[in-house]
């Protein structure tokens, strides 16, 4: 029986990573399709630049990359931390792409909202609760949100919580 456990466990857990790896393979086809109406791409298929004077793409591993504080500071004073793996702009109208950690008990709240950017969540680990439009959401890992240009939207991660909740998060901007 045990030898049964550990593989439904196993099956589990390889489910669990390949769901989540599909979900966040269909959010890079979505962010594409949405920056492919805004500009040419300076890449080969190569992934080597046309013209040298243009930005170049990346490798990074998460692992590598340090904490480093947002702009949104919770009730308690603490920031948000995310570890950035491309900075803002670096492609024309997409802002960046980032994992932000939220710990027990962390918020970001009150409710806030951007004009003109269309911003993307994706739930690695963890558990918390997002607010869009004064409606609240419970989210945990393979929750996909997006939240269009004026949804009001806020986090927190509940008190009881013992785990942090990461999120794979980016944006684009319309105008």
């Amino acid at each position: 029986i045990s030898g049964q456990r550990h593989f439904q466990q196993s099956f589990h857990v390889t489910m669990s990573s390949r769901v989540n790896l599909a979900i966040a393979t269909v959010l890079g086809m979505l962010i594409g399709a949405a920056l492919k109406t805004s500009f040419s791409t300076p890449y080969s298929l190569s992934g080597i630049s046309k013209n040298s004077n243009e930005v170049k793409g990346s490798v990074k591993n998460l692992a590598d990359i340090p904490h480093r504080p947002t702009s949104h500071i919770d009730t308690q004073g603490r920031p948000i931390t995310k570890q950035q793996l491309l900075e803002p702009f670096v492609v024309p109208q997409f802002v960046g792409y980032s994992v932000a950690t939220f710990k027990s008990g962390q918020n970001m709240m009150p409710v806030h909202e951007h004009e003109s950017m269309h911003e993307f969540f994706f739930v690695l680990e963890g558990r918390g609760v997002i607010q869009i439009d004064g409606v609240d959401h419970n989210v945990e890992p393979g929750t996909f949100l997006h939240m269009a240009p004026k949804e009001k939207h806020g986090i927190w991660i509940p008190e009881n919580e013992t785990e942090d909740m990461k999120m794979a998060v980016c944006g684009v901007t319309v105008d």
